[in-house]
């Protein structure tokens, strides 16, 4: 581990000097936390050598005893969560143990004191990346970073054959000694798949990534996509940080940018490439193993110009020539003219000014005409007549939807949680539609589809694990059953509804409520589990779990908000790699729920979290 030293309230680490393992290590001092452990620099008593040693300590639900030594659970409700997690702890210790590489930090000893679980590891001499570039303000050079990747991708070679997945690759989280021997270290958020345990959680939570970091199946933490390819996006990022210390930009961002990796140091176009490939949004898109990019390392052959970049600056045009002279036209002889008239004019001259008359009256009143229907299209009325709620029964099956009046509102978000996608703020007309009051549910799939594809199966949960191809063979079949017009929502008429429509009181930040917890099934209720339908409170509209429960797919393309200040109806762009999702999920963060969070998938993508609702 580093000998990186932060802050942090005494009440919840052990006190300097206290003996543990009869005397075998005593603490020296804190080193780092996380949410699932305390880090010190202890020495080994025996050997008089210098160690770390990691203790499972739950932030929100250990505390220490009046020894200051002994941990302890804050309640007996988070007994068995506790338990759970510190099982988990001695997991990871155990499979730190078999992983044997120089590049990996190496774990030494297990055991059991204080009400808690510990595991002692070399303690790394050195700095970690982020540390040294806070310290320098200066990117490393390419040859220096890519000598750092190198080693890191000896070290997930060894990670990844073992099952596992670092699933935290970060400059901070790589080590280097006084050497120059680049070390993995912080495996609290790796996961190990196997057939004996599933998709087992280790000691940080499954929600767990760092912004930039993160591909989009972690972001959205759909854990059977993870790979070895969710490491080599990280590890891209991290590449990218290296070469130019600048924060590397979301998968969102890439998706909805035709540039978006900048680098304002010289970086070889070999390495660009090899950085955009291991970035790449889609995960069938990135190299599906460490051994793809340790091939194109050994295949880079040296770059004639080390300053080239993928997005080269124009070439000058090349500057012309000496003009040929034009060849002279022979002039045309002169044509006789009819007679003139008492004024001076002839009779053709006066038909040519009567002519011209005409024609520039003709061409005023057309553009007069133009003029007024381009000023009428721009105020077409929008349809605003409200529209009454139904009742509709599909093969035994009755859902309800909900009038929504339409109005104007103002659309994304520009507040301190916003991404780029959600900016900018635009005013947006929509015409009165009728919307779904809850998620399509797995009886109504059923109803319609005969099967029921969803992960988990109740009758009244929404239907998931559906892709929006899916959605649509659905909606055909629903619309030959009633011969109606179901439809996904578009995006507008998503937000709209989800903030209430004309019925809105308030700017809320969730559908409906400011507190997640009254409106939404989320990561910290959901018991990562799915909920049944209409099982929180409903929105100003009657509409029911637009923020949680399952996320929602619209009928847009993803793409950028447009910038005109007003819209009518939109509809997003024609075309795009991917379809936009709203909502946030049972599984999601609190932010990730706000009515103007935006998300995006290809279109045949499937995950347990994803759902539809219904707009007509």
């Amino acid at each position: 581990m580093s000998e990186e030293t932060v802050s942090i309230n005494t009440r919840t680490m052990l006190p300097v000097g206290t003996l543990l393992q009869d005397g075998k290590y005593r603490i020296e001092r804190y080193l780092s936390s996380g949410g699932f452990g305390n880090t010190y620099v202890a020495t080994n008593t025996k050997f008089e050598e210098q160690v770390a040693i990691k203790e499972f300590f739950m932030r929100g639900v250990s505390g220490r005893g009046a020894d200051s030594v002994t941990v302890s659970v804050t309640n007996e409700e988070n007994s068995e969560q506790f338990n759970g997690q510190m099982d988990k702890f001695r997991k990871e210790a155990r499979r730190l143990r078999r992983l044997h590489n120089d590049h990996i930090v190496a774990v030494h000893d297990l055991f059991d004191e204080n009400g808690t679980a510990y595991y002692e590891m070399e303690l790394i001499k050195g700095e970690s990346l982020s540390d040294r570039m806070k310290r320098t303000g200066q990117p490393l050079s390419e040859q220096e970073a890519l000598d750092v990747l190198r080693q890191v991708l000896d070290a997930l070679q060894v990670v990844h054959a073992q099952g596992l997945y670092h699933l935290d690759l970060k400059p901070g989280n790589i080590m280097v000694d006084h050497e120059g021997k680049a070390l993995l270290i912080d495996f609290g958020a790796s996961k190990q798949i196997s057939q004996g345990d599933g998709y087992s959680v280790s000691t940080s939570s499954a929600m767990a990534f760092t912004p930039g970091y993160a591909p989009l199946e972690q972001t959205e933490q759909n854990m059977k996509s993870f790979g070895p390819w969710t490491d080599l996006y990280a590890l891209g990022a991290t590449l990218y940080k290296l070469l130019t210390n600048l924060t590397p930009p979301s998968p969102s961002e890439i998706l909805m940018s035709s540039t978006p990796l900048v680098f304002p140091t010289p970086v070889s176009s070999k390495t660009q490439q090899l950085i955009a490939w291991m970035m790449k949004p889609r995960l069938d898109q990135r190299p599906q193993s460490v051994a793809e990019v340790k091939q194109y390392l050994d295949d880079m052959a040296p770059d004639p110009d080390p300053e080239t970049v993928l997005i080269q600056e124009p070439k000058p045009a090349p500057k012309p020539g000496p003009t040929p002279p034009p060849t002279p036209k022979p002039t045309p002889k002169p044509k006789p003219q009819p007679a003139s008239d008492p004024k001076g004019s002839t009779s053709f001259g006066k038909g040519m000014i009567w002519l011209g008359i005409g024609v520039g009256i003709f061409a005023a009143i057309v553009t007069a005409v133009l003029m007024l229907l381009m000023s009428q299209a721009e105020q077409v009325p929008f349809d605003t007549s409200p529209r009454a709620d139904e009742v509709i029964t599909v093969n035994g099956v009755s859902f309800k939807m909900i009038g929504v009046q339409g109005g104007t509102f103002h659309m994304g978000s520009d507040d301190s949680e916003a991404s780029e996608a959600e900016k900018p703020v635009h005013r947006v007309n929509l015409s009165t539609f009728s919307i779904g009051e809850t998620e399509v549910t797995q009886e109504l799939w059923q109803a319609v589809m005969g099967s029921n594809p969803s992960t988990f199966k109740d009758p009244n949960n929404p239907v998931e694990t559906v892709s929006w191809e899916d959605c649509q063979i659905f909606i055909r079949e629903l619309n030959k059953l009633t011969g109606r017009h179901f439809r996904l929502p578009t995006e507008a008429e998503w937000e709209y509804a989800a903030r209430g429509g004309h019925k809105s009181q308030w700017n809320y930040r969730y559908s409906g409520s400011n507190s997640i917890d009254s409106v939404a099934w989320y990561m910290d209720n959901s018991g990562s589990s799915i909920h049944r339908v209409a099982t929180k409170q409903a929105n100003e509209l009657g509409l029911y779990d637009m923020s949680g429960n399952v996320q929602e797919w619209c009928q847009d393309w993803s793409g950028k908000y447009k910038p005109d200040d007003l819209q009518t109806n939109p509809t997003g762009p024609s075309s795009g790699p991917c379809h936009m999702l709203r909502g946030g999920s049972f599984d999601y963060p609190a932010q990730h729920h706000r009515v103007s969070n935006r998300n995006f998938r290809e279109p045949s993508f499937t995950g347990y979290w994803l759902g539809l609702r219904l707009a007509l």
